[in-house]
């Protein structure tokens, strides 16, 4: 690729995508992003779309860094981020008015099997079970379309008003912030409702999703 193309923009049905070398240094997709956001910034001030990263896989730091580098230098309204990570994933953000990302949730696809982990500086959305022996944590909230029978804790870093919720909610210990309950064993055998978890007056409490 054309070392002047390291970065390119094109108008898509679906929103804007942006096509990576997939050779180039990261340091060098950096500049160049801010390079051509910064030409083009009358372009992108003000619009409302997707962003799709195309032609390279990056992880988690770096598409941080990248949508870092978009927000600080337009006013652009990212209404979610698609890329070409492994697991597919999907990032919906939402832009502060000083254009700093507001939130970020990932979506997992797939269960959690005892001994695996998912951390995230965000908010998660599972499709799939969180399995007794596995652990979920995020410095958000934490949605699980499915049964949540091992460790969640939502709000790692704090934030009290993170909630959990569960298709099926019989965890080993449930966490939001530094707040920590464990549900009785009567409370994790039948049919029951979705349930949402969330702290008031320092304490969790939970209730049927209604």
């Amino acid at each position: 690729m054309n070392q002047n193309n390291l970065v390119l923009f094109k108008g898509t049905k679906d929103g804007v995508s942006i096509l990576f070398s997939e050779d180039a240094p990261f340091s060098e997709i950096c500049q160049q992003l801010k390079q051509k956001i910064t030409e083009a910034e009358k372009f992108f001030n003000h619009v409302k779309t997707a962003l799709i990263f195309k032609g390279r896989v990056f992880n988690e730091e770096e598409e941080k860094e990248l949508l870092k580098i978009i927000s600080e230098n337009t006013s652009m309204d990212i209404t979610f981020l698609k890329t070409e990570n492994n697991e597919a994933e999907l990032i919906p953000c939402i832009n502060r008015g000083d254009g700093e990302p507001q939130t970020l949730t990932k979506f997992h696809k797939g269960s959690l099997r005892n001994g695996q982990q998912l951390d995230f500086d965000g908010s998660i959305v599972i499709i799939g079970d969180v399995n007794p022996g596995a652990e979920v944590k995020a410095t958000g909230n934490i949605i699980i379309l499915g049964q949540l029978k091992g460790i969640a804790h939502a709000g790692c870093k704090g934030m009290t008003d993170a909630f959990v919720t569960a298709i099926y909610m019989a965890p080993v210990q449930l966490r939001i912030a530094d707040i920590i309950t464990r549900f009785p064993e009567e409370n994790k055998r039948g049919a029951k409702p979705p349930e949402y978890a969330f702290v008031q007056d320092g304490q969790i409490f939970v209730m049927p999703l209604s």
